[in-house]
């Protein structure tokens, strides 16, 4: 969480490092957080549309389509089959608990309300702390790991960049490549790669 007219930076983690830690709250019975971790990785939502999302509009369903807050526009989502399965897996546990509502939110506070932002930071921010998971600070970190391994699956290709700007809804291939901690440096190693 940053001040007031303060920026702060977080950087997405290593892939392998988010499947690892998702392996190990899915262990520890972690089920919120695992769920948080996933969709956030796993969606590349802004938090605001992340927290937003209820289980009637992700469970059993291939995609969806939200209206995003911060840009008004509409984003079509792909539900891949690890998350299928977490969104199976965290729904079953919380029926086995008696907390489990198709109209609920996915990320729900003890009143049933959306969870804040603030509090899902600080979620986060324990949840980082207690795993040893570095440079990670805050909810923005989930987006840009989702960014980082876009990039990084199409072999850090300009064409990496220009669906992530879509699917950022960034105003330009700049704008997203400082999103995702690109330096100039890396974008010539690539061509000299070739």
């Amino acid at each position: 969480m940053s001040l007031k007219n303060s920026k702060t930076t977080t950087s997405g983690m290593e892939w392998n490092t988010m499947l690892g830690l998702l392996t190990r709250l899915k262990r520890d019975g972690k089920f919120r957080e695992y769920l948080l971790v996933a969709t956030g990785c796993y969606f590349g939502l802004r938090i605001s549309d992340l927290l937003n999302l209820k289980w009637s509009g992700v469970l059993n369903v291939e995609e969806f389509t939200l209206m995003e807050t911060k840009t008004k526009k509409k984003r079509k989502i792909t539900i891949n089959s690890f998350l299928k399965e977490v969104f199976q897996t965290v729904s079953h546990e919380l029926e086995r608990q008696g907390k489990f509502n198709i109209d609920d939110y996915l990320f729900a506070n003890r009143w049933g309300n959306r969870m804040s932002v603030q509090y899902t930071n600080k979620m986060l921010h324990r949840i980082f702390d207690q795993y040893g998971i570095k440079g990670c600070g805050s909810s923005h970190s989930l987006r840009k790991t989702f960014g980082k391994r876009v990039w990084e699956m199409d072999n850090k290709s300009e064409r990496s960049l220009v669906y992530l700007s879509e699917i950022f809804n960034h105003t330009s291939i700049a704008t997203t490549k400082r999103y995702i901690g690109i330096t100039d440096r890396q974008i010539a190693d690539v061509y000299l790669k070739l």
